[in-house]
């Protein structure tokens, strides 16, 4: 599957919520996420727990570029009940490398999640995704431009990486302990 994105940061969700009652956008709900990420040299690949009832494996290639960048992307459920045998074997074979945590408010309009993330150690973000179904992409760009453009997001700081990416730039070397690197994949062997 694929997706029409950009993420950016902010202070304040107020006028975001208000922008997306306006357009008519649907509040789905809090969910709280935490994502595993484990080494990978052809784009990320992270397991995903919601709310401590669901579980996701999920592979993304996408650039790293400020502004729209299409994310192509593949999900598969997990079984709850396997998930620390498959953590921990992805651990032993590929390294993981952070865990990103976050509360998310789900919001929809039409095909695009609009995310008003909490991100632990990182700040506030707001995330689009427009779902692209099929190959009518200018249908789904015009979509997309039209929530980019109601919740003003140009005019916020637009982050060109991944939550991942940026916590461990923020975590820096000081607090290399917290990212566990497989031998590998760091070099060490």
């Amino acid at each position: 599957m694929k997706n029409i994105e950009i993420k950016v940061a902010v202070k304040s969700f107020k006028d975001i919520i208000a922008s997306l009652k306006k357009i008519g956008a649907c509040y789905k709900g809090k969910i709280k996420q935490i994502d595993t990420y484990y080494n990978n040299q052809k784009g990320r690949l992270k397991i995903r727990e919601i709310n401590k009832k669901e579980a996701e494996l999920i592979f993304y290639q996408r650039p790293n570029r400020k502004g729209l960048k299409i994310s192509d992307y593949q999900r598969t459920k997990l079984d709850i009940k396997s998930l620390n045998s498959l953590k921990k074997n992805l651990n032993q074979t590929l390294g993981e490398s952070i865990i990103v945590k976050k509360t998310r408010d789900l919001w929809i309009y039409k095909n695009t999640r609009i995310h008003i993330d909490k991100v632990e150690n990182l700040g506030n973000f707001v995330e689009l995704e427009t779902v692209i179904n099929d190959n009518k992409y200018n249908k789904f760009e015009k979509e997309y431009k039209k929530v980019l453009n109601a919740l003003s997001l140009m005019s916020f700081t637009i982050q060109s990486h991944s939550y991942s990416d940026l916590l461990m730039k923020s975590l820096g070397s000081k607090n290399h302990h917290l990212i566990k690197l497989h031998p590998k994949s760091a070099g060490l062997i």
